[in-house]
């Protein structure tokens, strides 16, 4: 949250907004390359957290080890035609946004990028057998402390002057150590998790595909809603269009931060409870979820109808200006996207996403295609997202 909050300062006063909207539209491309886990991490965490319940270390092993192996294989087979698709842009398109940046220079920076994606769904996968063992706290803390740095470094090499360039490289160089201390943290706090494909199988594989192909519906359709809004946002009214909205989204989901603690933390705590059929714990988890999302959202929701726009103005040293209806309608769709993941944690938590994953990617790809409906004004594009995110919520509430 506070890298997202000086980014906006830092970066729009060094590119200008024209800058910080092609930065930010690059930077949406390790969301699509996590799409190729294929839902994998999602199934395979909630898979590792039912093994260790049952006391079933064979069983972990063989499913973390089937999923780094997969995984590492395709998504650098996709990096590398990401990577070769942004030079062949570079050389052969004469369309698209640029700002202030050559097309060469954009193309770099998304070799490194691409990069520094690769590494950090490294770091992710890594990650599910903290979630898996008892040891969230840990790992969320190291992994988000080791994340907070890298961006921490690239902002302030901006500040020093880099370029778009020098940025993404630093970026990419964060994560690499990053990468380095997440592993030997991991190797030493669970010897068994070690990285390699002696224990893969393609069984194990198999099994995982069904949930799997539920959680990467899931991620395709949050890639839309989230990613996807930005960069049509950007391809049709401007990148400065996209900084825009960008900040004003960013403002107004800051307190999903905050909503969301009990709901992450609990998420492998409700695989158990379900595993175990303790139904007692389970409804108690979820009564405390929503009581702090609702708690938080609402209050915060209210607030940034009524200051927004004065605070981005500040932030952005009077650069980016919004409407108060602008806030009033992204805080909105906040609070009912809150909502809907607060409830589908529980789903998720026994690989049960399919039951709203797949009506999330249809409702979220409509808002992604709303700027080409509605080129003149993107009042619509906000509409579509609060009542994408009230019927989630609603699909979700009848769901868990």
């Amino acid at each position: 949250m506070i890298a997202q909050l000086v980014a906006v300062p830092v970066l729009s006063k060094a590119w200008g907004v024209d800058g910080f909207g092609v930065w930010l539209m690059i930077s949406t491309i390790p969301t699509y390359l996590a799409l190729s886990d294929f839902g994998l991490g999602v199934a395979a965490g909630v898979d590792l957290t039912a093994s260790m319940e049952r006391e079933d270390t064979g069983a972990a092993v063989t499913a973390f080890q089937t999923v780094w192996s997969f995984l590492t294989l395709v998504t650098v087979a996709i990096g590398l035609i990401c990577v070769a698709g942004a030079f062949g842009w570079a050389a052969l398109s004469d369309q698209g946004p640029q700002g202030p940046f050559g097309r060469d220079e954009i193309a770099w920076s998304i070799a490194f990028i691409v990069m520094a994606a690769l590494l950090s769904m490294q770091m992710s996968i890594r990650k599910i057998v903290f979630q898996a063992t008892h040891k969230y706290a840990l790992g969320t803390a190291v992994f988000d402390a080791l994340y907070f740095a890298g961006s921490l470094a690239v902002l302030i090499g901006v500040f020093l002057g880099f370029g778009l360039i020098e940025a993404a490289m630093t970026q990419c160089i964060a994560r690499l150590i990053s990468l380095v201390l997440f592993s030997r943290l991991l190797v030493k706090r669970e010897p068994w998790s070690r990285v390699g494909w002696r224990h893969a199988e393609k069984a194990t594989l198999k099994r995982l595909f069904s949930p799997s192909l539920s959680a990467l519906t899931l991620t395709i359709a949050n890639s839309f809603g989230l990613q996807g809004v930005v960069l049509t946002i950007g391809w049709v009214f401007g990148p400065a269009a996209a900084a825009v909205f960008a900040t004003t989204r960013m403002l107004t989901r800051i307190p999903m931060q905050f909503s969301g603690l009990l709901t992450r933390a609990s998420l492998p705590e409700l695989t158990r409870s379900q595993v175990a059929e303790d139904h007692a714990l389970t409804a108690r988890l979820m009564k405390l979820n929503m009581g702090l999302t609702l708690g938080v959202m609402i209050p915060a929701a209210l607030a940034l109808f009524l200051i927004g726009p004065t605070v981005i103005s500040a932030m952005s040293h009077g650069e980016i200006v919004q409407s108060r209806l602008a806030f009033g309608l992204l805080g909105l769709a906040a609070a009912f996207c809150a909502v809907w993941m607060t409830l589908g944690t529980r789903l998720i938590a026994v690989n049960r996403q399919s039951e709203f994953a797949f009506l999330a990617l249809g409702l979220y790809l409509a808002c992604a295609l709303m700027p080409y409906v509605s080129p003149n004004t993107i009042v619509p594009v906000l509409v579509a997202l609060v009542v994408a995110d009230a019927a989630i919520a609603l699909k979700t509430m009848r769901g868990a």
